[in-house]
């Protein structure tokens, strides 16, 4: 009876994830296709258009798209390879929502998974659903078509970093940086989990390895498609500090998530607590290079800030340290 029980609720908590990984899609399909119909009634600035997602694709598959777009093409490959030849989609928008839906669903199955490594099955569902709630606001200003399985390549990996199978880190990197550079996150949270953990020999060839992946595949691309004209200006610090309104976006994307980790107890496993020494940096990096408005740039952060912030706030949820976890 216990166990007939145990797989409802799994089975239920999969099909909450995947409804949910549906349920976003189709706010973002609302979103888009109410832009697709006022944008062209707007007053732009010169010069500032907002292009329909059929000639953004059709751009990305032929090379023509404008850099760093073009350089992020494994999403539009899936879509246009894998999704289209199906013949089950209406629109272009529809195969773009499938793939949406499905890999949101799957990363916050994924984040379960990842929580439970640490805490007990209800807090690990309340920080997926955390996760969950989070990812609409990310919908803000620009969408970003990578953004789904970026999120679910970078969740994977820092459940193989929890659980110590570092060798599954090399595909993860190699098919994640297809479709999103984002993926440098990865080796180097690989040295700071592994430093004087293991021997500082092992963990610098596995870090260099892991990069030099990224730098292939990303260089790569950059090969493949050759230069592209940027769609916006290198160095954006100035456009995020000119006013509060980027930073006030970036608070609320997180809220008291953002200040919760820097509290939490010296019991948080290695993987978190030095994944914090990534967060400044990262912040940093992006108001330098991107627009911190689309405060989708930070969702990578959220392995490293929502199970910080469970330490603090559901220590009665941590689960009894075993010699697996212990180690990690």
């Amino acid at each position: 009876m216990q166990k007939a029980r145990h797989s409802i609720q799994e089975t239920g908590l999969v099909l909450l994830y995947l409804g949910l990984g549906v349920a976003s899609a189709l706010l973002w399909y609302r979103i888009i296709t109410y832009r697709l119909q006022f944008v062209p009634y707007l007053q732009l600035p010169p010069g500032l258009s907002v292009p329909q997602l059929e000639n953004w694709h059709r751009e990305m598959i032929a090379g023509q798209a404008d850099a760093p777009n073009q350089y992020r093409a494994l999403t539009p490959w899936i879509v246009q390879y894998l999704v289209l030849p199906l013949n089950l989609w209406a629109t272009i928008y529809d195969a773009y929502a499938v793939v949406r839906a499905l890999f949101t669903g799957l990363a916050l199955l994924a984040f379960d998974r990842y929580l439970r490594q640490w805490f007990a099955r209800g807090a690990a569902a309340a920080g997926a659903l955390c996760l969950a709630a989070v990812i609409p606001f990310t919908y803000y200003a620009v969408f970003q078509e990578s953004d789904p399985l970026n999120l679910l390549v970078l969740v994977l990996a820092f459940i193989c970093l929890g659980r110590g199978r570092d060798v599954w880190l090399f595909p993860l990197v190699l098919i994640g940086t297809l479709n999103r550079e984002t993926t440098l996150m990865i080796p180097a949270m690989y040295v700071l989990t592994r430093w004087r953990e293991e021997r500082t020999g092992k963990v610098l060839l596995r870090g260099a390895l892991l990069t030099l992946g990224w730098a292939a595949v990303f260089g790569g691309l950059h090969a493949l498609y050759g230069a592209r004209p940027a769609y916006a200006e290198a160095i954006m610090w100035g456009k995020n500090l000119r006013s509060a309104t980027p930073t006030l976006y970036a608070l609320v994307l997180f809220g008291v998530l953002w200040a919760l980790p820097w509290a939490a107890p010296k019991e948080a496993p290695a993987l978190l607590r030095r994944g914090r020494w990534l967060v400044l940096p990262f912040l940093l990096l992006h108001y330098v290079v991107a627009e911190v408005r689309e405060v989708r740039l930070f969702l990578p952060l959220t392995p490293i800030v929502i199970p910080l912030s469970w330490w603090v706030l559901f220590p009665e949820a941590v689960l009894k340290p075993t010699p697996e976890r212990g180690r990690r």
